[in-house]
């Protein structure tokens, strides 16, 4: 743990970062934005990697670096969902901060979510204004309808949440997203959440690929919603993608 000597601006007393990583392209820039915004918000803080393959190097090296940072390695590749839950299985703080490396929140986006804290047992952000892309879209509507979730910005790769609430994260075969699916269950079973607004520019978009479109259609829509929705979403937001590049 790292222990700070001045008081914090929030009243968030030992904070757990988890950063799953499935690529090390921006696991560093990651690590940096995490490191100044935790330093301001909590008394003390860890931090804790969870690396796929193509990660492993530069974070065994960050974790050489700096030796309050954790890492756990994986030789074979693995969904997002899983290397979030192997690194939650070594957090020791009360408060989770969970990053996708794929698409680094910046130190401001961290640190408006962590000072909007107020005793919540999951806090995410919305990206103001969303993102325009037609499979972004695409993507949304479906994971809002598979998870039954009024979340604005399920494909956020940030949010906050109760140690203890990790226990709600899907399974390694889950296609959904991990920590949209965690505010989806919090929210199906009245638990405090809340939603902020954090700047679009500060949160790069992961594009969404077809194949995690097609995944989700094939999972199938929560609650009674029509899956021919799901695929007319798929094809509507295809034909607008390909009338865009020509």
């Amino acid at each position: 743990m790292i222990s700070l000597r001045r008081f914090p601006v929030s009243g968030i007393d030992t904070l757990s970062v988890v950063i799953y990583a499935n690529d090390g392209a921006r696991l560093e820039q990651a690590v940096s934005a995490v490191t100044v915004a935790a330093a301001r918000y909590s008394t003390d803080h860890e931090m804790i990697i969870a690396a796929g393959p193509a990660a492993a190097a530069v974070a065994a090296r960050i974790a050489a670096a700096r030796p309050p940072v954790h890492a756990t390695y994986h030789v074979q590749p693995r969904r997002p969902s899983y290397l979030l839950r192997d690194a939650c299985g070594l957090i020791s703080g009360d408060l989770v901060l969970a990053i996708d490396a794929a698409a680094p929140p910046s130190a401001l986006a961290i640190e408006r979510l962590l000072a909007a804290y107020n005793g919540q047992d999951v806090l995410v952000g919305r990206r103001t204004p969303a993102p325009a892309h037609p499979l972004y879209r695409a993507h949304t509507a479906l994971l809002r309808r598979v998870l039954a979730s009024d979340q604005d910005d399920p494909l956020l790769p940030l949010a906050l949440f109760r140690a203890d609430l990790a226990d709600l994260l899907p399974g390694d075969g889950e296609p959904a997203p991990p920590l949209a699916h965690l505010y989806a269950v919090a929210r199906r079973r009245n638990y405090v959440t809340g939603q902020i607004a954090l700047p679009a520019q500060s949160i790069p978009v992961r594009p969404s690929g077809v194949a995690e479109v097609a995944a989700l259609v094939a999972q199938g829509p929560a609650r009674g919603a029509r899956p021919a929705l799901g695929a007319l979403a798929v094809v509507a937001s295809l034909w607008l993608l390909l009338r865009r590049r020509r």
